[in-house]
């Protein structure tokens, strides 16, 4: 009988040892994710809707909408990715957030606008979940031609001499149509940990600088409107060229 037993104690013992020999199944990897802001600033300030500026003018500004579209943000052959639509009043800062390990994102390329062949695609047919279907550009589409909007700033100004705020005036940029697609370089980014599989950069647009550009400054009193029309067209490349050379990676 005490031979029974000790078998018995002795098989409970091996069973619970080969038990504890096994190890864990290796966990599965966490996702990383990243984010990437867009922050408009003026003149070294961070802007503010609500909030009055000073152009090199002198004249007395207030923005009120500030829209973009982001395609094919990629450093190489990799995609961080492929569309993003900012809307100030939706977010001040969010661009996008997703997936993507920010180290394989030191320096990225992007486009201001969207691509001819997708420009003049339904974006109704568009999943819902992309930012370019109809639903999430909502205002930034004129139609099947010519397509998205891939630039949007208004807001008012007091242009008089007197800069007494009585005739305010509204100026308004719409800048679409395929020619008019920007590429933009932006170098040394600057990732920063939220967790520890999440970081974020920040861009920075200057919007001063939208208007005292580098090569062409746009003046508002004579410059206030564009929808892009043939004979807009001049005036909306400045303002989307200005745009784009406004953008860099510190504030």
């Amino acid at each position: 009988m005490k031979t029974i037993y000790y078998i018995l104690i002795l098989g409970l013992f091996t069973l619970s040892s080969c038990k504890s020999d096994k190890s864990d199944p290796d966990p599965l990897p966490v996702a990383k994710k990243a984010r990437v802001n867009l922050i408009p600033t003026y003149d070294g300030e961070v802007l503010e809707f609500n909030s009055t500026y000073t152009t090199q003018e002198g004249y007395t500004i207030e923005f009120t909408k500030i829209n973009v579209i982001f395609t094919n943000l990629k450093h190489d052959n990799k995609e961080l990715f492929t569309s993003a639509v900012y809307k100030y009043e939706d977010d001040k800062t969010l661009l996008w957030q997703g997936e993507g390990d920010y180290l394989e994102f030191p320096d990225m390329t992007t486009n201001i606008g969207v691509s001819e062949e997708e420009n003049h695609e339904d974006p109704s047919a568009r999943p819902n979940e992309d930012p370019l279907n109809i639903l999430n550009t909502d205002d930034m589409h004129w139609g099947w031609d010519p397509g998205y909007i891939f630039l949007m700033i208004e807001g008012k100004a007091d242009t008089s001499v007197t800069q007494d705020g009585v005739d305010l005036v509204k100026f308004l940029y719409h800048v679409g149509k395929d020619e008019l697609l920007k590429t933009i370089s932006l170098q040394d980014l600057n990732w920063t940990e939220v967790t520890s599989d999440f970081h974020e950069t920040d861009i920075y647009v200057d919007m001063y600088k939208v208007f005292d550009g580098e090569t062409e400054d746009i003046d508002i009193k004579n410059e206030k409107s564009s929808h892009t029309m043939p004979n807009q067209i001049s005036l909306s490349d400045k303002v989307i060229t200005n745009f784009v050379n406004a953008i860099t990676t510190e504030k």
